[in-house]
């Protein structure tokens, strides 16, 4: 019995014993013993395998097998590409490529090396690998989000996808293995003169796991640098206690305005500042006392920043929590500078979220001091921004919108779009500029909040007080001339 034991366990596998105990199709074995990745033993014409030595391959890990069936010629090809994309704009292999790297591992980091560098030279604030069929078959597209707008620059072959996948969760730290949850993380990354940090999501689809990449500024940008000057923020950085909120959509820059706010802040006093954020994108020099949320919540840290003597307050994003909701108003209250984001559409609904969170609404009222709601547009090349022609029945309703809330259209304003030209690469936009209302809690603004019962009734206050709305904002600024006409277009409430 040992006999025939030991001989079934030294028994060889044919070819194709060994492609099914490896799940990997026969040209892919072919390919793993050319690139002597795997150990064979030839009996005649015939293939043979010890399975110790198949054990053995697969215990390299999932990255190991994952480039074994990359075809190399592929590689290179992408390699050569991403190249050639890096020159036009500007940039080339030198900034992002590691001469020490070889070998299919050091060919996918490149890869994603210049990926991250195109990322750059783009100046994208994101990148998205998207697993897609197509009428071509399986492909991966790869899409940078350049001044707002979505543009694919390549389709992948999906022979890559999945050594991509494992090189970009190996950066961030993520479960290798894992393909079935969502998973994020940071990353910081140094190539030449670059130093770059971005945060990496990865999210299980029916054609495999999509990867997503933003871009996180590593220095903290000033006001003026953002182009947000001569606004009510000037008068609300100089108050010393109360609350401020930064609102707006998903991916509209109100951590970056509410990060430069609070950069303004520490510039202009010497105060006792402590941010209480999940994740931290924006890491100040010095000034700043950032708490680190893990292993408990923004609400026990709020507390626990009571007893450290706190002047200013950043808190990551509210999302409703009611015991979050009342420290922020309560420390509003007892003389500290309250800073928090919130995700919205309007000035008016995050006031009544907290309200819905169970905030008093004296208390609520009696302490805030502005609300900030943002988004960004693409920013109109002034080399070719000429006036544009516009139907009068579309001219009557925009003058009517904008006077609904609070600005009039003067009889001669002229509108404008931008035509294009080589300034700005015949796109006719150039960057990304905030588009902003302000809502400011004057006296008669608070009393109107007081007795208002519904967001409605307090809009409408707030419109008979002088208080412009965002879309009466936007128009003021194309008669200005400093947006086109095409953005505000976007913002037009719908008729009826």
């Amino acid at each position: 019995m040992q006999t025939t034991e030991r001989t079934e366990g030294d028994a060889l596998l044919s070819l194709e014993a060994a492609a099914e105990f490896l799940c990997v199709s026969k040209s892919t074995l072919y390919r793993l013993l050319d690139q002597r990745k795997l150990a064979g033993m030839k009996a005649g014409k015939q293939w043979r395998f010890r399975k110790e030595d198949l054990l053995a391959y697969m215990r390299r890990g999932p990255a190991a097998q994952a480039l074994a069936r990359v075809p190399m010629p592929v590689l290179d090809a992408e390699l050569d590409f991403l190249a050639a994309e890096l020159e036009k704009a500007g940039s080339s292999t030198a900034e992002s490529d590691d001469p020490t790297l070889d070998g299919e591992a050091g060919k996918i980091t490149q890869l994603v090396r210049r990926m991250v560098s195109l990322l750059y030279a783009l100046r994208a604030s994101d990148l998205h690998l998207n697993p897609a069929w197509t009428p071509g078959g399986p492909t991966v597209q790869m899409v940078y989000r350049v001044d707002g707008a979505l543009r694919e620059v390549r389709q992948l072959p999906m022979a890559l996808h999945e050594a991509l996948m494992l090189e970009w969760k190996r950066l961030a730290e993520m479960a290798l293995e894992t393909t079935d949850r969502p998973q994020e993380g940071p990353v910081r990354l140094v190539y030449g003169n670059l130093r770059s940090a971005v945060r990496v999501a990865v999210l299980p689809t029916i054609y495999g796991e999509k990867l997503s990449v933003r871009t996180i500024p590593t220095k903290v940008p000033t006001m003026a640098a953002l182009e947000i000057t001569h606004t009510p923020l000037t008068e609300w950085a100089r108050r010393q206690r109360g609350l401020i909120l930064f609102v707006g959509p998903t991916g509209s820059g109100k951590s970056t305005t509410l990060s430069a706010f609070l950069l303004d802040i520490i510039n202009t006093c010497a105060c006792n500042v402590f941010s209480v954020l999940d994740p931290i994108e924006y890491e100040f020099p010095q000034g700043v006392n950032h708490v680190k949320v893990r292993g408990f919540g923004v609400a026990e840290g709020l507390r626990a920043v009571r007893y450290h003597d706190p002047d200013v307050i950043a808190v990551g994003e509210f999302a409703g929590d009611p015991e979050e909701a009342e420290l922020e108003a309560w420390l509003a209250e007892t003389g500290h500078l309250v800073l928090t984001t919130m995700h919205a559409s309007d000035a008016i609904s995050p006031l009544y979220a907290y309200l819905d969170a169970g905030v008093k609404r004296l208390l609520l009222g009696n302490n805030m001091i502005g609300v900030c709601l943002q988004m960004l547009a693409p920013k109109p090349c002034p080399a070719c921004l000429a006036p544009a022609a516009v139907e009068s029945e579309l001219r009557a309703r925009i003058a009517r919108e904008a006077a609904g809330g609070g600005y009039t259209v003067p009889d001669d304003a002229i509108f404008r779009n931008p035509a294009g030209c080589d300034a700005c690469g015949g796109q006719g936009y150039r960057g990304r500029t905030a588009l902003h209302e302000f809502l400011t809690f004057t006296p008669t603004v608070r009393a109107a909040f007081l007795r208002s019962d519904t967001p409605e009734e307090f809009e409408a206050a707030v419109r008979r007080l002088g208080q412009p709305s965002f879309f009466a904002a936007q128009v003021k600024r194309a008669v200005e001339g400093s947006l086109a006409l095409d953005t505000v277009l976007k913002y037009l409430p719908m008729a009826g």
